[in-house]
């Protein structure tokens, strides 16, 4: 069985990014700049809920987020980085 690597070439990262906006994929865009911003394994990312990066009562995305990483088992606060969330919604927006 083959190992894998992360992406570290900030460029290639773009490349993804953008390769996923061009076909509509918003949800893949928005999971690649979450990954990206948090450093947090995609199969942490799966996990979360719109509830916890979205508060309702507020109407107002959450400044921080907390996750129990899948390996480690281990509870981490993440602050919410706005450049990820604004360019996911400016790009929902548009299409």
């Amino acid at each position: 069985m083959a190992a894998t690597e992360p992406i570290r070439d900030k460029k290639q990262l773009k490349e993804l990014a953008n390769y996923f906006l061009k076909k509509g994929q918003l949800r893949n865009y928005t999971l690649v700049l979450m990954e990206t911003y948090t450093v947090l394994r995609i199969s942490d990312l799966l996990r979360l809920k719109w509830s916890d990066v979205y508060d309702e009562e507020r109407q107002a995305f959450r400044t921080h987020i907390t996750v129990t990483e899948q390996n480690i088992k281990k509870e981490r606060t993440i602050a919410l980085n706005p450049q990820p969330r604004d360019e996911a919604i400016l790009k929902m927006t548009l299409y």
